[in-house]
């Protein structure tokens, strides 16, 4: 008795509590929505009336937002370790063997694109898989974290 007593409190308490995250997590969820709603059409106004004050300035202010000195050089780096991942290649192909030291440099260029241009992990092996399987016999192995 005392074990069907126990789930059935414990079963509401989690209806109860389901029920509570619903009935504030709507109007929360709104709420979120209204407000985002309303910044797009204040920003959208003050943006028409800098247009109005000063075009040579707010293009001005345009073309800096459209070309962020930080997310260019962000590009910039993501070229050069795709670029390295091409010349590892290449040098592997020229020697006629794969070694170890391709394998780092390949690795290398990995992770750096996972922690500084924040590839995901699937979409970097798949690159880095085409890169040196493009070499005739070779293939990309992903070993789990202390393996190798």
């Amino acid at each position: 008795m005392q074990e069907l007593i126990f789930d059935a409190v414990t079963n509401v308490t989690c209806f109860l509590v389901w029920l509570s995250d619903r009935f504030f997590g709507i109007p929360s969820a709104s709420l979120v929505w209204l407000g985002q709603r309303v910044r797009v059409v204040i920003a959208s106004i003050g943006f028409f009336f800098m247009k109005i004050i000063d075009p040579s300035k707010t293009k001005q202010a345009e073309f800096e937002a459209e070309n962020d000195p930080v997310e260019l050089a962000t590009q910039g780096l993501e070229l050069k370790l795709l670029s390295a991942a091409y010349k590892v290649r290449d040098h592997a192909k020229e020697t006629g063997d794969w070694t170890d030291h391709h394998s780092e440099a390949i690795e290398a260029v990995g992770n750096a694109l996972l922690l500084d241009i924040g590839w995901e992990e699937e979409h970097i092996h798949a690159h880095l898989k085409a890169v040196v399987e493009s070499i005739d016999g070779l293939e990309y192995d992903v070993f789990p974290e202390g393996d190798g």
